[in-house]
């Protein structure tokens, strides 16, 4: 079911305010609805189509490793060479080259911030990523939705290194039972040493 927004809510997200949403209103230019007590709700559908409407047609090209050793070899620039191969990036007024070298766990990255602040700043229309992963580790979905609501689209190639993303998946799970393990027994116990060993011998099988 659409999420209808408040006069006041909807004013936020638009940047404008209620007495400018109640003249767009009154002048066909927004279409809201009425509840049963007459009060203004406006759909989502129509705040993304106004969000799309005042947005350039502008692509950011995003692309990360995990290592300065993967950069070094070429990885990063692979990526985003393999985006301007497979998308159809001259179509768009502007495009942005974002890159990062950091863990997909690390959610402070200055590359997706950057992202973050450029579809905050309805500087950018569409996202290109060669590979879910290389935007987040985890919880793809919720910055999916996230960058959505904010009307721009992410698009998937889902063509990347196979062995590179076992790499670095590996890695990130070390490092997750790593952080949790020092949490549960202490930095500098043996425990935390045996549990990671188990975890290497495991993740080599």
């Amino acid at each position: 079911m659409e999420r209808h927004y408040t006069p006041k809510e909807a004013g936020i997200l638009l940047g404008i305010s209620v007495g400018h949403l109640q003249r767009l209103d009154r002048e066909g230019k927004i279409k809201c609805i009425r509840t049963t007590g007459g009060r203004r709700r406006i759909p989502e559908s129509e705040i993304k189509r106004i969000l799309g409407e005042k947005r350039p047609h502008a692509l950011a090209l995003y692309a990360r490793v995990s290592s300065h050793e993967q950069k070094q070899k070429g990885d990063l620039k692979r990526q985003i060479e393999t985006i301007k191969a497979n998308f159809p990036i001259d179509e768009y007024s502007a495009v942005y080259e974002i890159t990062d070298v950091s863990s997909g766990l690390n959610d402070k990255r200055k590359g997706l911030i950057q992202l973050i602040s450029l579809a905050e700043e309805e500087k950018i229309s569409d996202i290109v990523i060669t590979f879910k992963d290389r935007l987040t580790r985890f919880s793809y979905n919720y910055l999916e939705q996230f960058f959505s609501f904010l009307g721009v689209k992410i698009h998937v190639l889902n063509y990347d290194d196979k062995e590179t993303l076992e790499q670095e998946l590996v890695k990130d799970l070390l490092s997750i039972v790593t952080s949790f393990s020092g949490k549960l027994y202490g930095m500098r116990s043996h425990k935390k040493k045996r549990i990671i060993e188990h975890v290497k011998e495991a993740l080599k099988t």
